[in-house]
Order: C-alpha cells, then structure tokens, then sequence
C-alpha cells in the first residue's frame, strides 16, 4: 500500500505569517501607492472586470495594468490581467486570482506555545481574507500567473484518478480548556489560548457512541493507493481519556487512542474498501463511530476535525469545484482528461501558495484535455466552473505614523466617532483635550479599528492589529499610553453573529476571559506577561458615553488636587465565613498601614462585612458623596454585585451624588472586572454613569484567589503609596510596575493568571496624586477657643496637609497683629513635626490690643515660608480680638456675629509661578503672577478688580511703569467666594532679558489698603538655558539638607531627578520632582528608599533633568 503524502501539503508550505511578512504586518505596503480592499471568504477563482475597477473609483484611463499588483497577508499574489499587453485598461479587459477564505493560521501566534494551536483551519474571529489590490509606483511589472497550453504528448495516458480529500471543520462549541468540564485546574486561568482550546463539535459522553456518516463522491476501489482517514480529537474534562475507533456497518475497529485532560490529540488509520458501502452514483458513503471508555467518573471529549483521503475519479460530476492532487510522476508530466466540463471550466495549479499557474489545455466536445507539467512532485489544481466577482472593492488609505512623536495612542471605532449634539467626534474631541495644556501637552494620535485592521493584520479580523501596531509603536520609544475605546467581547457566539462588527469593538486577547493586558505584554523589551504600554480601556457601545466619561476626566482634572477629599481613601472587606471575614479585612489593614506612614498620609476609613451572608448591602453614600480619591475592596464577587453590595451608581435607591469627586475603585474579588461579555456590569455603570461613580476601575475580571490578590494588593499599594518615584505617576504606570514588580520574583501559574487578568478601565494617564509639595490648611472651621482665661487666649487649631506628606519637615503656627499701618507683630511660633494629613496643634497667647475695638490678628501657617507648598494662599485665618469686661472676645470668620465698620486692612500676597519669591530672584520669561487678596469682612465680597493696580517696569534706564490692563487675555481673574479670598493671574508672554519692577496696590471693598504703601519686588528674566551648581545646605547635616540649584531659559524645564549613592556605588535614595525657572531644592532626609536612616559617612549625588544634563557632588551625614 503506497502512503498517501499530499494532504498536509497545504499547511505545509503556507508557513508562519510573521516569518514571512515582517514583525509588524506593514512592511508590504508602500505608501505613494493607492490601495483597494477585496473581501473574500471562499477558496474560488475571482475576477474584476475594468467596469468594476473604474466603480471603485480606480482610475482605469490612467492606471497601465502591467503595474497591477494584488496582495494577501502582505505578499504578492500572481495575477492574471487579460489584454494588459497594449498597456491600457479597455472595456474587455479584466483581472483574475484565486482567492482563499480565512483561516487560523494568524491565531497560532496567540498560543503559548504556538504549538499548542489545535488546527489551523478555521479563524476564531472571521470567515474573511482581504486582498489588496494596488499598481506600481514605479512603473515596474507585478507579479503574473504564468499559462500554461500543452497538447497531448504522444504515449502519455489520462490519469485514472487522484486523491480526493474530504475535510470536516466542526465549529459547534468552543473548549475553553476547562471551563466547559467539571473540575478546573490551574490552566484555567491563563487567558491565552493554550492546549485544548479552540473551535471544535460537540461535547461526547462517555459510554454514549458517537457516529458521523460522510459520502464519498467518485470512490475507486481499484485504486492501489488506499484511502486513510485522521481525527483530531479534543479532551473536554479533567480525566484520562481512551476512545475507540471503529469505521463501516460491521464496526470494523480502526483502533484506540490515549490521551489526558483538555490536549488535542490525532488519530490515523488506513481504511479498507470493506468499510465502505458502494452507492449506485458510484459513491460510496462511510460510517465513522468514536465512542470513548475511560476509566474515571467521566471521559468527555469531541471531534475537532475529520479528514478522510481517497482514490477518486478525475471527473466535474464529483462537484463544479475540485481540488485534485495528482499523484508524482515519474516523468514529470501528467495527462488528464475532465468528463462533462463545460468550455468556462478553469483550471489553476495552486501547488505554490501566491504563485498560481493557469492550465488551459483544449477542448473536445464536453471533455477538457490538459497537460499538467512539474509532477515528478505531487501537484494540487483548483477546477471550477464558476467564476465570482467580489463583492466589495473599498479604497484603503494607509496612514504613515511616526512611532518617535505621540505618546498618547486612542484606538477606536468609527460607530463611536459620530456627532453627539455640538460634539462632532467625542473621541476625536477626548483626544484634542489630552493635547491641551490642561490636558496635559500629549502628543495623540487617533485610529480606528479598521485602520489597525488594513495595516497591521492584513485586513483580517485579530487583536494582533493592536499587538501588532503597539509593537511598531514602541519603536519611537518607550512610555506609551494606550487607551481602547471600546467594547470588546469574547463572548465566542459573537463570531458568528451578523452584527460582530458593532458588538466586538476593540478586540482584546484571551479565551475566557479577555486581558488587555496580552495586547502590549513582551513587547520592546518587556517580561513576557508585563504590559510595554500603560493601558486602559472604556468599554462602551456609545458615543454618547465617550463624551460623558470626557467631561468627568475635564472636571477630575481641572479641579483643584489640594483638597482634602483627595487623601481620603475607604476599605471594604467581605467574605463568607468567620476567617474570611478576618482574614480579608487584615489584609486591607496590612495595605492601610503603608498609606498612613508614607507620602500620602492619608486616612484610611474601612468598612467590613459583619455577616457570612452571601451579600449584604452596605450604604457609603455619605462617604462617597464627601469625596475619597480611592475605594479598595477585597472579598467575594461577580460582574454583577459583591458580598459587600454598595449598588450601581446611576440607582437612585443607594443614593450616590459625587459630582466632581470621583474616585479609584480597586476591586480584588472575582469578575468585577469582566466586561468581555457584554451587559450592564458593575463596574462599567461606575466608570460611565454621568456626574458619579468613578474616574477609573481596576478589577480582576474572572476567578481571583486570596494568594495571588493579596500580593497583587499590596504591591499596588507600596508601589503608589511608598515609591516616591511612582508617587505622582499616571494610574497606568502604577498598574504597568505593579505588574512588573509580581511577577519579577515568581513564575506561578495563578500569580500570571492573576496579572493577566487584571483590567484597568478609564483613561491610563490619570493621576490620582498629582502632589509634589505639601500644601498645608486653615480654615474657620477647624478654628475654635477652649478657654474662658482672663490673661489669655487659647486657641485649637485643626491643621490639614492636603498635598505630600514628608516627615522630615516642621510646621510652625504663628499668631501676628496687624497693624494700621499693614504691618504685623508677632506673638510667638509653635513648631510642630510635619503633619500627614490632619492633626491639632494648641497655641496660646496674650492679646496686645488696641484702644479703639476690635483688634486684627492673623493666625499664619508657615509664615517663615519655609516649606515649599502647592499653595501659599491658604495658610492665613483672620480674626479679631477685643476685651469684654474682664475677659477677651475672640471672633472668628464664620462666627455669627456682625462685626462693625470694617477698619482692618486686606491681605496681599503676591507669588511667582506658584512660589513667594525674593528681591531680584530669577523667574521665566512666561511668569504666572498670582495676587491674592484676603479680607476679613464676611459681608463686603470681592465681585471684581475695582481697587487693585498692577504695574510693571520694564528692563531700560528710561522705562518707567506701565499699568496692566486687568480686561487683557493675558490676565483671569476669579471672584471671591464666601471666604473673601481673591484670586487673579497675570501671565506675561515670551519677557526680554533685565531685571523688572512690579509695583502691585490693593484695596479691600470697604477701601481699606493692604498697606501703607504698595508692594514692590524686582525680579531677573535670563533666557539662556542653563543650570548652576548643586549646594546642599548644610553640609555636613544631621536631621535634613536641602540640594539647591538654579535653572534658567525660556522653556520649563519638566523633571528633575536626584540619584544619591554611598561609596559602594550602590543607590540608596532617588528623589524626582518638577522643575521650575529661578532657584530650586530637593530635600533629603538621610533615610534610604525605605525610610530608613542611612548611616554617618560621605555620600556622592547626581542631578539629572529629563534632557540629560547632569551635576554631581558630595554631601555628608553626621549626627
């Protein structure tokens, strides 16, 4: 019996897609060309007639079809042009290629290994190829089918037959390796495709026969080559399998085939013609029978593919399209002889994939004669007798991107880029906004699934496309963010749903559930499971809801981040027993300890589960509605609720309204994060109900495991909360080093699974603590008297830092008089160790008043300036003193009393860009110059500028001031709210070199001047680009040094980075922060990344800004 050998041939030869195209799909296309789109999803001869072409909007009196070229999967396909020899595209002309459908052979590449991909036959996304038809740029010929035309050679005889091959694809189910079984192990949550999961028929039993007839059209049974057959097989539980064969009515065993747990396995035997029933149409029809008797509980598996090959007639009765695979012949030229073709019959040599050859042999009445050359090796003809028009022939424009300039990528769907009321693209519109100033100066770039599609995936459907185009990407450099707007489904029926299209986004990778983790992990240099780009996704079927989550992103961001709220963060902890109550809730405990003691200082509140009820509702409106900037929860879950059930946030029932003050949900419990499968899950109705619920949501989106959550917790939190070069970092970045910093240790299965499956929804490039200062707050509230003294005033004073936290810092509290004269005299200072986030500090004093009323005093934080703030504005409470009988009267702002005439002078204070600075100090050519006006009198409100001068003396010996006009764009100004408080903003563009003069008068709505006389500071512009030399002062030190430094030139000068190391070269502390014009300071505390002091001895620095310029020196410990 002689081995069948063609079968496998296709498969063979077709290769990997990336071996033979490029790493990023793109390297095909030549962009000064023009290229069309030709959907195709069945193997057949296709043609375009020049009227076809010339509807596509293809320029036929122009194009010289020689040029033409077609492309699949980004090589050139050999075409046939009909008249192309005259060089001109006439009204008979036409162009013709065979076409194939798709495949899986792209899917392999989302296999780990690839070799685990069960079969390449079917896609798991789309039944459509695309080919893509383009001409010559140069002038150049492209690539042709090459006809063939032989008569007859004396002494060759027709071949008797070929070898038919009937393959079945079964599509009924997909194994998703085990979900579809009875006991899950550790593979289950891997969310790439693995061993065992793909397309595959229906799930058998055990003990129950399976039986499956096929008919065989045009059997020989004289054949000396004897027909086989192969199955590939698909476990579908967790047990050992053995599964019998058996073939024809007599059940003729083929033999048994082994195998464990969800692995595809092949099963081959020879067939005899015994095991065939021959049918009077000279078919023969075949019973094929599986049926599986493992020795465990259970054996289920199913039938993925069949394929039987067979001698069979070489004749057009079998069907009107063959694919014949002729034997090898020792001569190298094969006669063949096709019973009732028509005279429209074609046929091409497919032998080589993209090289077709046409035979066109001759015709004798209905038989077609044709000499096939160059079978000393098995050849493969396509013979049909139909020829299809495709039906689509779309322009492709392939854009050109620049992998070096954006750094913000949006991909997209045009189903969510319409208009939406005076928005014309919400997505386009999102994007413009991340380019702002406010936005954050990103460099954007927009693109849309079909674009990714086209360029990185050859016009099939694949997540690839965005692997793919992230991978080109990365090139240009690392520090990418990638935010997919879009839903995406793996909910596998959506393949074979007509609306695909519009249900399926932006794919994600995965099998049961999605990650979009996969999409980015490995690339540029990355371990194979961390994300190279910082990603987050909107999963959302509607424009209107882009827009929506836009307007939140604005207002989160445009709002102050120097407000209480943003330090507040809330625990949730369930569980269903007596330990998990426990146990979960002292693992959020574990990650409240490093919020408190780090550079956040936040107050964590945490709410439990009291019961080990499946749920029980719990109500954090009022917390919520206040404002935290993170909530975190760790316990049982679904999509759906969790055991702690704090609702939706669009049910009015659990009354949520936080307009404005949307936090960071943190969700560690399983499937709050699985948005793959489409509906109304929680954590999406957060993230997109208008006006609350949350700024972004990262969740675990299927089955998550204590271990594996707790670590991913608690690194989360210490990379946030005590990395201080992560501190400030966007939630994405947080999320990309979370990832890295896990799995940098362990190779584990669930701790991968773990990571892969955590989803981060919402804009990746949010910054949930924006805070590089401290920014430390009084307000009349947290202001009150606690004695009734004779001699004395004592006050309470609640202190809160709303920015950074650093411990090495003092606060002093000071209470001054004001003078008449605008002056002040001050009391006495209480220093006080820095405070986290809000702590009480006790002063007492004996007031010095005047004879005429009421006396003005101030209540000053930091009134030495020596701790750099976010704000300086806020560190100052007026309030009067005056004596009553024998006691004193203290009144503060929001005491009910009416106060007299106001007598007392207003507060100015002037700051350049953000800081108050000293005479003659050096600021940007683009200074921001902010003027506060503080006044005491709660009823007389500042409503507008009336009262308040600015002026400014230019740098020449003749110049003298120049009044700002206060209506100029270069100047906002925003009315006092009821703590009186004035803010305006003078923004003077591009100022030549000198030293300036600004001259600033205020007056309170009463009339009352800030002081006798205007304030006045002299301030240096240098637009040179430079960077002087590095002191820290002191040095030596004992308890901290401050690194000072000025920088120069007309553009900020973005970060700066401080690497300090001991003599073994070993880095013991980075400090990073942003820089500004005019003097600078990092401040040390002698402790190491940790918090822990570093001993006495010499230590070297290195200053480096973010273009690579770089000071260094010594700096000594000695306590």
């Amino acid at each position: 019996m002689r081995k069948l050998i063609v079968g496998l041939f296709v498969w063979v030869c077709s290769g990997g897609v990336n071996a033979q195209t490029g790493r990023f799909g793109n390297e095909w296309i030549n962009h000064s060309q023009s290229y069309f789109r030709i959907p195709v999803t069945e193997r057949a001869v296709y043609r375009l007639t020049t009227s076809d072409l010339a509807k596509a909007g293809i320029p036929v009196t122009s194009v010289n079809p020689t040029t033409l070229q077609l492309f699949r999967r980004g090589i050139e396909q050999a075409i046939l042009v009909s008249g192309e020899s005259d060089q001109k595209l006439d009204a008979a002309d036409y162009l013709e290629f065979v076409g194939e459908g798709n495949d899986g052979l792209q899917d392999t590449l989302l296999y780990r290994p690839m070799s685990a991909q069960p079969h390449p036959y079917y896609s798991m996304y789309s039944d459509t190829a695309a080919y893509f038809l383009t001409w010559r740029s140069d002038g150049k010929p492209g690539k042709r089918v090459v006809t063939t035309q032989e008569t007859r050679p004396a002494g060759l005889l027709p071949e008797p037959y070929h070898i038919a091959e009937q393959l079945q694809v079964l599509k009924d189910e997909m194994s998703t390796n085990p979900s579809t079984g009875p006991v899950p192990f550790i593979t289950q949550y891997e969310v790439y495709f693995e061993a065992g999961e793909g397309w595959t028929g229906p799930m058998q039993q055990k003990n129950k026969p399976h039986t499956q007839l096929f008919n065989l059209p045009g059997w020989v049974n004289s054949a000396a080559e004897k027909p086989e057959l192969e199955m590939l097989l698909n476990g579908r539980d967790t047990y050992q399998h053995l599964v019998d064969f058996s073939a024809g009515a007599s059940g003729r065993t083929l033999g048994s085939l082994k195998f464990s747990a969800f692995q595809p396995r092949r099963f081959s035997a020879p067939l005899q013609s015994t095991d065939f029933a021959v049918k009077s149409d000279a078919s023969a029809d075949l019973t094929l029978t599986t049926v599986s008797r493992g020795s465990g509980e259970f054996d289920r598996y199913s039938v993925s593919t069949v394929r039987i090959r067979y001698p069979q007639t070489i004749s057009l009765k079998n069907g009107p399209q063959q694919v014949l695979r002729l034997l090898p012949k020792a001569g190298g030229r094969s006669y063949l002889e096709l019973p009732d073709a028509p005279a429209s019959t074609v046929i091409y040599d497919i032998t080589e994939p993209g090289a077709a050859r046409r035979l066109t042999g001759t015709q004798e009445g209905s038989t077609r004669q044709v000499v096939v050359p160059n079978t000393t090796s098995p050849r493969q003809l396509l013979v049909t007798t139909r020829v299809i028009t495709p039906v689509q022939l779309e322009r492709v424009v392939f854009r050109k991107f620049d992998p070096a300039q954006p750094n913000f990528l949006m991909v997209s769907h045009e189903l969510l880029m319409k208009p939406v009321g005076q928005v014309a693209d919400p997505v386009r519109a999102y994007a413009a906004y991340r380019a702002s100033v406010k936005g954050g100066q990103y460099d954007t770039l927009v693109v849309t699934m079909k674009e990714l599609f086209n360029q990185f995936s050859f016009g099939e459907r694949t997540p690839l496309a965005i692997r793919r185009f992230a991978d080109y990407m990365l090139t240009g450099g690392p520090g990418k963010f990638l935010f997919l707007i879009g839903r995406s489904s793996v909910y596998f029926p959506f393949r074979k749903n007509a609306n695909q299209y519009y249900l399926d986004l932006v794919p994600t990778i995965g099998n049961v559930p999605g990650s979009d983790v996969l999409l980015t992990a490995g690339l540029a240099g990355f371990p194979e499971n961390v994300p190279a780009m910082a990603t987050g996704r909107l999963n959302t079927l509607s424009a209107q809801e882009v827009l929506n989550y836009g307007n939140k992103v604005k207002e989160f961001e445009n709002n102050a981040a120097n407000v209480p709220w943003r330090k507040e963060i809330l625990h949730l902890s369930g569980g269903r027993s007596q330990s998990e109550l426990a146990g979960f809730k002292a693992i959020l405990n574990d990650a409240k300890a490093l919020v408190q003691n780090q550079y956040l200082g936040s107050e964590v509140t945490t709410r439990s589960k009291t019961t080990d009820a499946p749920v029980e509702r719990i109500d954090i409106s009022d917390k919520v509605n206040k404002g935290v900037a993170m909530i975190t929860f760790f316990g049982h879950s679904s999509p759906t609720v969790a055991d702690l059930d704090i609702g939706y946030a669009s049910d009015p029932v659990y009354g949520y309204n936080n307009k404005g003050r949307y936090p960071l949900m943190f969700f560690n419990g399983c499937g709050l994060g699985n948005i793959f499968y489409g509906g109304n899950v929680l954590s999406t109705n957060w993230l997109l109900t208008p006006d609350k619920g949350a700024i972004a949501i990262l969740a675990h989106c299927f089955e998550g495991f204590t271990t594996p959550l707790n670590t991913f917790t608690l690194q989360f939190y210490k990379t946030l909360f005590t990395d201080s070069t992560y501190f400030s970092k966007p939630i994405g970045v947080i999320h990309q080093e979370t990832t890295r910093r896990v799995l940098a240790t362990t190779k584990d299965a669930l701790q991968i699974g773990n990571a892969n499956q955590m989803v981060l929804q919402g804009d990746p490039a949010l910054r949930l603590f924006p805070l590089p200062q401290a920014d430390f707050q009084v307000q009349s509230s947290g202001v009150s008297r606690t004695d009734n003294a004779v001699d004395s005033v004592r006050l309470r004073v609640v202190v809160v830092n709303a920015g950074r936290y650093h411990p090495q810092e003092r606060l002093s509290l000071t209470v001054q008089k004001r003078l008449s004269d605008g002056s002040v005299r001050s009391y006495k200072t209480v220093l006080k160790a820095a405070v986290a986030f809000r702590d009480t500090v006790y002063y007492s004093f004996r007031p010095d008043l005047d004879a005429d009323g009421p006396t003005r005093h101030e209540l000053v934080l930091d009134a030495e300036n020596r701790v750099e703030e976010l704000d300086e504005t806020n560190n100052v409470l007026v309030f009067t003193v005056s004596k009553s009988g024998d006691q004193y009267a203290v009144v503060l702002p929001d005491s009910s009393q009416r106060f007299p005439p106001d007598r007392f002078n207003p507060l100015l204070d002037v700051t350049i860009d953000g800081a108050r600075i000293a005479d003659g100090a050096l600021v940007s050519p683009n200074p921001v110059i902010q003027v506060m006006v503080q006044d005491e009198d709660p009823y007389r409100i500042r409503r507008d500028t009336l009262g308040i001068d600015l002026l400014l003396r230019k740098p020449c010996e003749t110049c003298v001031f120049e009044r700002v006009v206060l209506g100029n764009s270069d100047v906002n100004w925003t009315p006092a709210s009821a703590n009186n408080r004035f803010l305006l903003h003078y923004r003077p563009q591009n100022l030549t070199e000198g030293v300036y003069t600004l001259r600033v008068q205020a007056t309170d709505v009463s009339g009352n001047k800030a002081g006798l006389s205007p304030y006045e500071i002299n301030f240096r512009v240098k637009t040179e680009d430079s960077l002087s030399v590095i002191r820290p002062v002191p040095n030596p030190f004992w308890a901290h040094t401050r690194f000072q430094f000025t920088v120069t030139g007309k553009e900020l000068p973005g970060n700066g980075q401080l690497v300090i190391r001991n003599l073994n070269g070993q880095v013991v502390r980075t400090l990073r922060q942003p820089l500004r014009i005019g003097e600078n300071g990092f401040y040390w505390d002698g402790t190491d990344q940790g918090g822990v002091a570093l001993p006495n001895g010499l230590y070297v620095f290195r200053f480096i800004r973010d273009d690579g310029r770089h000071l260094t020196g010594r700096v000594i410990i000695n306590r």
